[in-house]
């Protein structure tokens, strides 16, 4: 009898997951019909640009200011279902939007067995801006699900290091580069995160490299990788360092008060130049040291407004930026940002786990808030905050968890395991 309620355990836990996959589909699904043939943003235009001279053999062109692989997406859609068919991009984007509901639910799953997988994943199925960002002509699924990626090889790779390991996570580290440069501040966090470990003296030595040797196997993937494309791009009169578009952003946000409110470093040049990235860190050092406290300043208040529930400083107006949506937004958020906490801080499984899930966001805002940041900036982060709601929630309702996915033998919902 004990077998068959396993057995019967586990199916209701397989038929869980499988609804909430198929909930997740079918709420992207409806949407991407809403959507139609059209594009809602203005940058979707760059994209598609770049998607029609990447197909006329013209290679990005060398003033496109943005990362690769994106573009180079988009023009496989158009290469297979016709040029400019929005849609066919969109239901292929379908696919990344279901892998992040799928790897959500994985990386709860290895926090705290199977309520976090199902709640995590209930999470990522209806959360209002993982949904939008599936039917978006923009690169922020892929980056989303790379990022997710990026998270569960470093936690695999933490416990058991491994060459193959490591050279997947080169990988996972390189594409994101290609999706969007921000990506170096989540991989910086990661693998410091990664070589910060100090095992106790009980520890077993393992076979393979160590977490050190393992990281520098990861990086020198990603710079094997990286290598060609820098030179090609070089070659072709770009830079493969994409700041042109960071540097606009800034510029305006210094010069303009109405696009982010009084910031109290100010740009008094009359014409927008953009800068090497050398040159533009000597520039942005210089405003450091010679007016310390307003840098601060404007820094702080940039890093605090990366998690701010309400959504601003949307310049386009339809449909998905009404103030009714940006009302949906911030009354999802607003718990998901309070049970994190809690998850972070009292949720399964291991504390180093959780503070990895933490240090996602934590770096990525901290990247972002040199420049200027925005709701959508956001977004890829946010269902490693999701898995880490589901902690929360099921540290605070733990009879609901239970109910909903009765946990496996080995797993508990009552608090951290390890530091």
């Amino acid at each position: 009898m004990a077998a068959e309620a396993r057995d019967g355990s586990k199916r209701r836990f397989v038929w869980m997951l499988a609804a909430v996959l198929v909930a997740a589909a079918v709420v992207r699904a409806l949407l991407i019909v809403r959507m139609g043939p059209q594009y809602y943003f203005a940058d979707t235009l760059e994209y598609e640009a770049a998607a029609r001279s990447l197909l006329a053999g013209h290679g990005l062109g060398a003033g496109f200011p943005r990362a690769p692989l994106y573009p180079g997406f988009m023009a496989l859609g158009f290469a297979l279902f016709g040029v400019g068919n929005y849609m066919a991009v969109r239901w292929i984007q379908l696919g990344a939007g279901l892998l992040i509901v799928a790897l959500s639910m994985r990386l709860g799953a290895r926090l705290a067995g199977r309520p976090g997988a199902v709640l995590a994943g209930a999470g990522a199925a209806t959360a209002p801006t993982l949904i939008f960002t599936t039917s978006m002509l923009y690169p922020t699924v892929f980056y989303t699900l790379l990022l997710l990626a990026m998270t569960l090889a470093v936690l695999g790779l933490d416990e058991r290091p491994g060459r193959a390991r490591a050279v997947l996570l080169g990988l996972i580290a390189f594409l994101l580069w290609m999706t969007d440069q921000v990506a170096l501040a989540p991989i910086a966090a990661v693998l410091l995160w990664l070589v910060g470990r100090r095992p106790g003296p009980s520890r077993t030595r393992v076979p393979g490299p160590s977490r050190a040797g393992a990281v520098a196997i990861a990086v020198l993937t990603a710079v094997a990788l990286a290598v060609p494309w820098v030179v090609a791009r070089e070659r072709a009169g770009g830079s493969a360092f994409f700041m042109e578009k960071a540097q606009i952003v800034l510029y305006y946000a210094r010069t303009d008060p109405q696009l982010a409110g009084a910031r109290a470093v100010r740009d008094t040049s009359v014409l927008f130049h953009p800068l090497t990235t050398p040159q533009f860190v000597a520039r942005e050092w210089r405003l450091l040291r010679e007016q310390p406290v307003p840098y601060a300043s404007d820094y702080v208040r940039e890093y605090v407004h990366f998690f701010q529930p309400m959504p601003d400083r949307i310049t386009t107006q339809n449909a998905y930026t009404s103030s009714g949506a940006k009302l949906i937004t911030a009354l999802y958020f607003l718990p998901v940002l309070l049970l994190a906490t809690i998850g972070l801080l009292l949720g399964a499984g291991s504390g180093r786990a959780r503070r990895l899930l933490a240090l996602i966001p934590l770096a990525t805002a901290a990247l972002y808030a040199l420049f200027f940041t925005q709701m959508r900036y956001r977004i890829p982060t946010e269902p490693e905050m999701l898995v880490l709601a589901a902690l929360g929630f099921a540290r605070l309702f733990p009879r609901f968890a239970t109910a909903l996915a009765p946990p496996s033998p080995a797993t508990s919902l009552t608090g951290p395991a390890t530091p």
